[in-house]
């Protein structure tokens, strides 16, 4: 995980995608979007994608703030509600992709346990979506 000293000492290139996972806590889906995140950015592209906490982009920290306004984004959604694509673009982000969490359970049939443990099948969905994460961040850059 980043904490803000590691998000600060990146350099703010244009060869990185935002990576910005919903923060339902309470929520399954929510869980899932963490999960699918963490591997994008710790295994998948670690060298592409820069993960962006919420709560610190909700209250305007920088370098989050910073760093939406100047990479191109991926929301990842737990719910219908889209909270980081609506956080997002209220903070400036500039949206190239995005993941809606309830649309992919239902494509890939596989359905979290629950918010504390998302089971196989959460982790299933969580290894795919991260998969197409990737793919995203690949057409975004030009590799």
């Amino acid at each position: 995980m980043q904490n803000s000293q590691e998000v600060n000492s990146q350099p703010l290139a244009e060869d990185k995608v935002a990576i910005i996972p919903c923060a339902g806590m309470d929520k399954a889906l929510g869980s899932v979007a963490r999960a699918c995140a963490f591997k994008v950015v710790e295994k998948l592209r670690p060298d592409k994608a820069v993960l962006i906490c919420i709560p610190p982009l909700v209250t305007g920290v920088k370098p989050y703030s910073e760093i939406v306004k100047r990479y191109p984004s991926i929301p990842i959604d737990g719910c219908a509600e889209r909270c980081a694509t609506k956080i997002a673009v209220k903070n400036g982000a500039r949206i190239k992709g995005r993941i809606l969490i309830p649309e992919s359970v239902q494509k890939h049939n596989l359905k979290p346990k629950s918010a504390s443990d998302i089971g196989p099948d959460g982790e299933k969905l969580a290894e795919k979506l991260a998969e197409e994460i990737a793919a995203q961040i690949d057409r975004l850059l030009g590799e």
